[in-house]
């Protein structure tokens, strides 16, 4: 018979307490197989048992907000528990469930978790690794410890959830703190109250997770109270759970020139790696590993620590497998190459010694992405250069090209990319960043890049996905008060492209990396362009606009034509279907007809003249279609320079804010055509996430098939054949 109970609001150390005696219990066989209710007062966030509070949690914000900080007795990740938060537990020995793998008693407890809340008409499911949801949404999040035989297996349910002091609370992305990133965070997470328009009764929440539990345990439980031995124990250990010697166990490593850094993640979780080296002898002389994964038995890392002090770091590997050999040992998700990695990617540092990078600043190398260090680097065929680096002042700022004038650090990587036959890229927004990865992968390119740790944590996936796809890289710290450190507007700003804070490449080490590399015999330099206003397009200047230095050339959608050739599937495409163009452009004229305020965006492939025939003759007959219907009203995209708010909205568009214009003017039909194809894609998906206007684009190139109609390699015939259709 198992014994159900409901502990009642209790502070986070109690609870914390009672985990730990219930499970030091249980594997003495000292009180029944338990199923456990509980929940908070007052509110708090808890760590995972591997995870450093400081790297996880808001410490300044808690603390004035009076939010408790704990340490769970499980892994996991940090979260956060408001009062109306119910917990749940599952305490028993695996005995009790037939000795099931870790594996397989999370995916039956969480199954049991989900029949509960389907009682109460919420339709949860178990999604692997380890949480529950509902409709792709996170309602639960589980995970366990063992003790011998003994488990203790924990999960939540949301009832009423503020998400906006969640991720205050924790150590989230700062532009999930944006009013945007609340609502997407929403998006991610359900919680009782909003998923049956109602809040229910504890006691029915309860009431139906326990009949979960039942089904799918096939167990008989009935209702019971602490024994007198458990309510002793806690009244003795209570204190030390709520003390900075638990809570604090888990040290963030000591910043010092010997102490190198890396993240690792897998499946089964975040791995956050130190590492202290003796860099003359190279022996790594300890190792701590912090991270949000689940494993058993819980003192691994202590030992696999241990049996890693003063291993040279050629035997690392040989080491970690060495370790795992026959040990009896479970993790969810994880597999003993994840560990091998996640001690290895600090320690690839190291080999920034051979190319003469002083010990101090061997951690300004980011990481080693997919290889090793001195392998990477001389295969790099791409350099990829952070926007925020160039000066504000400078017209190339939000360019992807560079005048290299001299004026900062970025000019001289130009330089020295051309140098050593690379291939250099001003990253100016994430969706080029992704592009950009994505070719490399195509083009089995290796890169060399530029950021600051913080963006290459929140960033890590795509760099992950695009090694896994064969774009192997490196990446160095960049010098400067970073977006991330100025607080929720800035980093704001920085997303949409309009951080204006001035950062540096750390030059010299970028220059001995790169001296692995030979220098080519014919460099390459850039070709200045001369342009000037299109005549046909030259009354839609606003009044308002200078004529900067450097505008978008052809050039930086022709050098991306391997990226956006994966994209094409026909002549056009309407919604999801592939038609003729000239069905496209028939549905187009029917659109255009109907349209109450049809709006055409000009781009700079058009608005410029650069002196190329077809763009000119293009440019001469979209001045004709615009004529032709009289009505458009013409909104020009002449560059893709923030325009900080000073714009007027009735005729210019703001690059990062594209929406904007379409609201003001309660456009219904948007006409892209001249927009450089990175920038387009960028564009339709915020008039399509906050707009109801339809989306069209006529592109020179392979087409955009997320807009609502989209025609590919579209010239001046194409636009004329349009025009007959008017």
């Amino acid at each position: 018979m198992w014994r159900v109970l409901y502990t009642g609001q209790r502070p986070h150390h109690e609870n914390i307490a009672l985990d730990r005696i219930m499970l030091d219990l249980m594997s003495e066989k000292r009180i029944p197989p338990t199923i456990r209710f509980l929940q908070f007062k007052p509110e708090c966030v808890l760590v995972g048992f591997h995870q450093a509070v400081e790297q996880e949690v808001r410490l300044e914000y808690v603390q004035r907000e009076g939010i408790g900080v704990g340490r769970r007795i499980t892994g996991g990740g940090a979260i956060y528990f408001d009062e109306t938060q119910i917990g749940w537990e599952v305490i028993a020995s695996t005995e009790h469930l037939g000795n099931l793998s870790y594996e397989e008693l999370t995916k039956k407890i969480c199954t049991g978790a989900a029949r509960g809340l389907q009682r109460l008409g919420i339709r949860a499911e178990f999604r692997p690794r380890n949480d529950i949801e509902v409709d792709g949404k996170k309602i639960s999040g589980t995970g366990g410890v063992f003790e011998g035989k003994a488990f203790l297996y924990q999960g939540t349910v949301l009832m009423d959830f503020s998400v906006e002091r969640m991720l205050k609370s924790l150590q989230i992305p700062v532009e999930k703190l944006t009013s945007k990133g609340i609502k997407a965070a929403e998006d991610r997470v359900e919680w009782v109250k909003r998923a049956l328009g109602y809040m229910p009764d504890r006691e029915e929440v309860f009431r139906a997770l326990l009949e979960g539990f039942r089904e799918e345990l096939g167990i008989e439980a009935r209702w019971g109270e602490l024994t007198k031995e458990e309510l002793e124990l806690l009244q003795r250990q209570k204190d030390y759970y709520r003390s900075d010697e638990w809570v604090y166990h888990v040290k963030k490593a000591p910043s010092d020139s010997e102490m190198l850094f890396g993240i690792y993640r897998c499946p089964g979780g975040t791995f956050r790696v130190s590492a202290k080296v003796d860099l003359k002898s190279r022996l790594l002389q300890q190792v701590i590993v912090n991270g949000d994964f689940f494993v058993k038995p819980q003192r691994l890392l202590y030992d696999l620590e241990a049996y890693l002090k003063h291993t040279p770091l050629a035997d690392i590997e040989r080491r970690i497998k060495e370790f795992f050999q026959g040990r009896d040992w479970e993790g969810l998700n994880l597999t003993v190459d994840d560990f091998v990695e996640a001690v290895l990617f600090p320690l690839r540092k190291v080999e920034g010694l051979d190319i003469g990078i002083e010990k101090k600043r061997l951690n300004n190398i980011i990481a080693s992405i997919g290889g090793g260090l001195l392998e990477n680097l001389q295969k790099a065929k791409g350099m990829l250069l952070p926007y925020c680096a160039k000066p504000r002042w400078c017209d190339y700022r939000h360019l992807d090209d560079c005048g290299e004038c001299g004026g900062c650090t970025v000019g001289d990587a130009y330089r020295l990319a051309y140098q050593k036959g690379m291939i250099p890229i001003t990253i100016t927004s994430f969706e080029l960043l992704r592009d950009t990865l994505l070719w490399c992968a195509q083009m089995g390119y290796t890169y060399v890049g530029h950021c600051c740790y913080e963006f290459y944590e929140k960033r890590y996936e795509i760099f992950r996905r695009a090694s896994e796809d064969g774009a192997r890289g490196v990446l160095f710290d960049i010098v400067g008060t970073t977006c991330y450190s100025l607080g929720v507007e800035e980093e704001e700003r920085a997303y949409h492209g309009e951080f204006t804070v001035e950062l540096d490449l750390i030059r010299d080490d970028l220059y001995k990396s790169l001296s692995l590399k030979e220098d080519v015999q014919e460099q390459v330099h850039r070709s200045d362009r001369s342009f000037d206003f299109s005549p046909f397009l030259m009354d839609f200047i606003p009044n308002y606009y200078k004529k900067p230095k450097a505008v978008p050339t052809p050039q930086e959608d022709r050098t991306r034509t391997s990226m956006r050739e994966e994209v094409f599937v026909g002549e056009a495409t309407l919604g999801e279907k592939v038609v003729s163009y000239q069905e496209a452009l028939k549905t187009l004229a029917k659109w255009i007809r109907g349209a109450e305020r049809p709006t055409v965006v000009i781009g700079p492939l058009l608005f410029w003249d650069f002196g190329e025939k077809e763009l000119q003759e293009k440019a001469r007959v979209l001045r004709e279609f615009i004529e032709k219907v009289e009505r458009f009203n013409v909104k020009v995209l002449p560059d893709y320079r923030p325009k900080l708010k000073k714009y007027d909205p009735y005729v210019e568009m703001d690059p990062p804010n594209p929406h904007h214009a379409v609201l003001h003017g309660k456009h219904d039909l948007t006409i892209l055509v001249g927009v450089h194809c990175y920038r387009t894609d960028f564009v339709i998906r915020l008039l399509r996430k906050h707009t109801e206007t339809k989306v069209v684009t006529l592109c020179g190139l392979y087409g955009h098939p997320t807009s609502h109609l989209s025609t590919s390699f579209t010239d001046a015939e194409k636009l004329e054949d349009l025009i007959k259709l008017l």
